[in-house]
């Protein structure tokens, strides 16, 4: 028998039943949700990892996309409870930003963000494209639409890219700088790696959300834990997301994609059932099915051999590492195709190894709250209950403002036996470009 969830009679929800959950306790779900959860699209996210690579150094770190997202759409709820407490949402508004949070990472590829660059770089597109790619054309979308909602609006909702209703404040709810998704993120992560560093006081941050001009802001009562988050944020990153053994991983098997692509499958005309066939398990059947052709041409040669030290965990080696902080992601050169390919002939040069065993590796996530969509740092805005004002982030927290700049970490990998050559050559090569920079043995 459905559960009738009451809130301080302003929120009534018929519960269809409820998922245990390690970081949240029991996770309720209604029916709608319950049906979407079933389909092939949300099901398939069970054999997605969290984390890509990551079990490598951390083993116990092979949580998946799915628990990740009824996480966030947990978290959704409870944001999206307390706006209807202060009369800024109704009943319906809470299904729908519940399964917008649901869905925001299904179009997330083998091993998360692993595969994101060989997405990026095949069809054009990213994991939030995707995302709304599939919500639309398959039977997710169809649900929705039945249950009298629209799919266009949740596909969108579901990645920060809409409006709702005419207000703006929704979608921060979940993609914005202190969203569900993170909050969800942090916590689990922080859980599975065994990694301490990540616990946010997601309840505490919740409790405290309020709405000034259309803008999802933070109650200054809740500015410790808002601290809180920022520097979990942080120190994950360093601890685990930028960790360079992760890298390591990462960058191999993103160059492992990019060798055997045209023999995975992946194309830029990849249909929704397509790509739904891609999971962790496909694709690493699929890899290994390739590289037991023992015909391998020169340009598949690394692809191959780098596979073939990922099955035996014999990972690249950090030859050079600069940690920078800069105010402004914006000016990134290495996110430049063409300026990463001269630095890594420059550096094969000077070392003389072959440039197909010198990977330079900048990661793209952001450690610092930015906006998902448009990619620009815009500040956390505070609400003052005693003055009734709102203030930046950074007028009312010191410790905020000194880790308001952007962390970018570039390394240069390469193999065991290389190692000291690439490490003499790339400090030359970047000591031209670059001031910040330290050497790693």
């Amino acid at each position: 028998m459905p559960i009738v969830l009451i809130i301080e009679a302003e929120l009534t929800i018929k519960i269809y039943s409820e998922i245990m959950d390690p970081i949240h306790g029991y996770i309720p779900f209604t029916e709608i949700e319950k049906t979407v959860i079933d389909t092939e699209p949300v099901q398939r996210l069970h054999r997605v990892k969290q984390l890509g690579m990551a079990f490598y150094t951390y083993p116990s770190g092979v949580h998946t996309r799915f628990s990740h997202v009824t996480g966030a759409m947990h978290l959704a709820g409870l944001a999206a409870e307390k706006m209807v407490k202060q009369g800024l949402l109704e009943d319906d508004d809470w299904q729908v930003l519940r399964l917008s949070a649901l869905l925001h990472d299904l179009g997330h590829g083998p091993f998360s963000h692993s595969f994101e660059n060989l997405l990026k770089k095949v069809t054009g597109l990213t994991h939030e494209d995707m995302s709304t790619k599939l919500i639309n054309e398959t039977e997710v979308g169809d649900i929705i639409q039945a249950a009298g909602y629209s799919k266009d609006l949740v596909s969108r909702l579901a990645v920060g890219k809409t409006s709702y209703k005419n207000r703006k404040f929704p979608a921060e709810i979940i993609a914005g700088q202190v969203d569900m998704d993170k909050m969800d993120f942090l916590n689990r992560d922080s859980y599975f790696t065994g990694v301490p560093y990540g616990r946010v006081d997601h309840r505490r941050l919740i409790e405290g959300l309020n709405v000034q001009d259309d803008k999802l802001t933070i109650n200054s009562n809740a500015l410790y834990a808002l601290e809180q988050f920022i520097i979990a944020r942080y120190e994950m990153f360093k601890a685990v997301y930028y960790h360079r053994t992760v890298r390591a991983s990462e960058a191999m098997l993103d160059r492992v994609l990019k060798g055997f692509s045209d023999e995975i499958g992946f194309t830029s005309s990849i249909s929704t059932e397509e790509f739904l066939k891609l999971d962790d398990g496909y694709l690493w059947s699929k890899l290994n099915e390739i590289s037991k052709d023992r015909i391998i041409g020169d340009d598949k040669r690394a692809a191959f051999e780098l596979f073939s030290m990922l099955k035996k965990r014999t990972l690249l080696k950090t030859c050079y590492e600069i940690v920078k902080h800069e105010a402004d992601p914006q000016g990134r050169i290495l996110e430049n195709d063409k300026v990463v390919e001269a630095l890594i002939n420059s550096i094969s040069e000077e070392a003389g190894v072959d440039p197909l065993y010198v990977i330079i590796d900048t990661p793209t996530l952001p450690t610092i709250p930015l906006n998902p969509i448009k990619r620009d740092n815009f500040e956390i805005i505070v609400y003052d209950e005693k003055s009734k004002k709102t203030l930046n982030l950074s007028k009312v927290s010191p410790l905020s403002n000194a880790l308001s700049q952007y962390m970018e970490v570039i390394r240069v990998y390469s193999l065991p036996n290389l190692r000291q050559k690439v490490s003499a050559a790339a400090s030359k090569i970047f000591q031209s470009e670059l001031i910040a920079e330290k050497v790693s043995y």
